[in-house]
């Protein structure tokens, strides 16, 4: 069944007609010169969730699809027994999940701004599937407001599957294409002092790659002092060194995440999670790092 679904996704070329211009206008929203330390980009940052050091989004959905499906149990059972209360505690749990579905709409327009190929394409079929879930539920709620309870109960079953599709394109999204997940998680650093370059070969405040057996690694030289993160950003996999160096601040070079490079810790989004950090010294002429 993935595999059909991945297919079926590859061949709607409107996809991408669609997301580049829809993207652009994200970007040029959060990205524009005069943001880029404005409110837009504190929204972005919290939309992503660089305060909860992981990402918003997945945190919020729960609260619609947990609401929803606390709406489908009751009015099932609502409609056996003809319970009126239960049918007024239906209507507010579909409420709840509308209201939840606002936020969750916009954190998940934030992240998948930063995707491309078949990750962009994913994750708008999955965006255009859960918003149609989310009109079905708006309709619903006007139809039981309205005196229509048959004609919302159905449209709120239809809201249901669709965004139960749409909770699969959005596992693929994370487990198949791997976003947003931290792509650093599976690094080994070595638990000894390991030489990575010699100490010759590190220029002063400049974004260098060394190597500490199989492991890439970050380098920043301030005198005597060195600091060492993960040469691979958490976010979508990037190469740091390819990246800028500001003060002590590192900015990715693919989608401008950055990273203070004592601690690595976030400094503006969209990743949410630290850049892993490595102790680092020189000795006998060699710059070791270890884990």
């Amino acid at each position: 069944m993935n595999e059909m679904v991945r297919n079926f996704v590859r061949q709607q070329s409107w996809l991408d007609t669609l997301g580049a211009p829809l993207q652009k206008a994200l970007t040029d929203f959060y990205h524009g010169r005069e943001n880029e330390s404005g409110p837009q980009k504190e929204l972005q940052n919290f939309l992503n969730g660089v305060w909860l050091g992981h990402p918003l989004h997945a945190i919020l959905t729960d609260v619609p699809v947990g609401a929803w499906t606390a709406t489908m149990v009751l009015d099932t059972i609502a409609s056996l027994s003809g319970n009126d209360d239960l049918e007024s505690a239906a209507d507010l749990t579909l409420a709840t999940g509308l209201a939840a579905a606002v936020p969750t709409i916009a954190s998940g327009l934030t992240d998948w701004m930063d995707t491309y190929g078949e990750e962009m394409t994913t994750g708008l079929m999955h965006g255009l599937t859960m918003t149609t879930s989310t009109l079905l539920y708006v309709g619903s709620l006007f139809a039981r407001l309205a005196g229509g309870r048959a004609v919302g109960v159905a449209l709120s079953n239809l809201g249901y599957a669709a965004m139960a599709a749409g909770a699969y394109l959005g596992g693929n999204e994370v487990y198949l294409h791997g976003y947003p997940i931290n792509h650093a998680a599976f690094q080994h650093p070595p638990s000894s002092f390991t030489p990575v370059m010699p100490e010759s070969d590190l220029p002063e405040r400049t974004l260098t790659k060394g190597q500490a057996g199989n492991l890439s690694v970050l380098l920043v030289r301030e005198g005597d002092q060195v600091y060492a993160l993960d040469d691979t950003c958490v976010h979508a996999g990037c190469s740091l060194s390819g990246g800028t160096l500001e003060d002590y601040v590192v900015r990715c070079p693919c989608h401008g995440s950055e990273y203070d490079i004592r601690t690595g810790s976030v400094v503006n989004g969209p990743a949410t999670m630290p850049e892993p950090s490595y102790e680092a010294r020189i000795e006998n002429g060699m710059i070791e790092i270890k884990g």
